[in-house]
């Protein structure tokens, strides 16, 4: 089912008052009527069962009730969606041409991915190492928009968070501090270690996370593939036709919810 996704600065009032954005996509979006109810989750993911009680020119009013997010809530919006169990799926996404990565950080949120970051390599085309602090900001805050409307439209019960930096790729392996299974996906043949992508799920806790590199326009370099081996990081190289960037990242996801969820648990 749809929901919205609650302003930050929510902090758990019985009664909310909605201007603007939100409000517009409640009562004109949605339609939603006096008295009719849908499902709200602020970014911590605690949910909360939203009455609507008043409607004006200048905005909303909710009334807002904790509820258990284990429980079926029965809400005016009777679209029906998957609730769980998901997997823990972390999306490292290198830079990518124009708006591209709005596109993919908006799909792997439909996905149900609970953590998304940005990386930078050798190869990728764009540079944000001399981008002011205030384009980077705006940047940020468009993919956060993306991430905000993919939760409300999918109904995706995972709170996914952006990472607000763009790691270089040197970084990642101690940024990622061996949580998980990470790999990531390539455009060579890397026969001595490379393992299947069914192979490496088999027996993964689904609550464990799942780190999923994904490399720029340009590829991994040779350089860039040893260093992450040696990280701990498994080469995957994925058996279809040649993918595009924004193409690789959510068909690994998918093809790991799938594994994960209908496969192998």
């Amino acid at each position: 089912m749809r929901q919205l996704v609650l302003p930050r600065s929510y902090e758990g009032a019985p009664v909310l008052e909605l201007q603007g954005k939100e409000s517009h996509y409640l009562t004109k979006v949605l339609r939603l009527q006096k008295g009719q109810q849908i499902l709200g989750r602020d970014t911590e993911g605690h949910t909360y069962l939203l009455t609507l009680t008043n409607i004006s020119s200048s905005g909303c009013i909710l009334s807002c009730r904790q509820v258990d997010s284990t429980v079926q809530v029965q809400t005016t919006d009777a679209l029906p969606s998957y609730q769980g169990p998901y997997p823990n799926l972390v999306l490292l996404q290198c830079l990518c041409k124009g708006k591209k990565e709005e596109q993919i950080f908006r799909q792997a949120t439909e996905i149900g991915a609970a953590t998304l970051a940005l990386v930078s390599s050798r190869y990728c085309v764009t540079d944000l190492s001399d981008k002011k602090e205030k384009a980077l900001q705006s940047r940020f805050e468009r993919l956060e928009a993306q991430i905000k409307e993919a939760l409300q439209q999918s109904g995706s019960p995972i709170p996914t968070q952006l990472v607000p930096e763009v790691l270089e790729l040197k970084a990642v392996p101690t940024w990622w501090a061996d949580r998980g299974l990470a790999m990531f996906f390539h455009q060579s043949t890397r026969s001595e270690k490379q393992e299947t992508l069914a192979s490496l799920l088999k027996g993964h806790p689904l609550n464990e996370p799942v780190c999923v590199l994904i490399g720029p326009e340009g590829g991994f370099s040779d350089e860039e593939c040893s260093f992450l081996e040696q990280s701990g990081f498994h080469p995957v190289l994925l058996k279809t036709n040649i993918l595009r960037s924004e193409t690789a990242g959510i068909y690994a996801l998918s093809a790991i919810q799938v594994l994960l969820t209908e496969v192998w648990n």
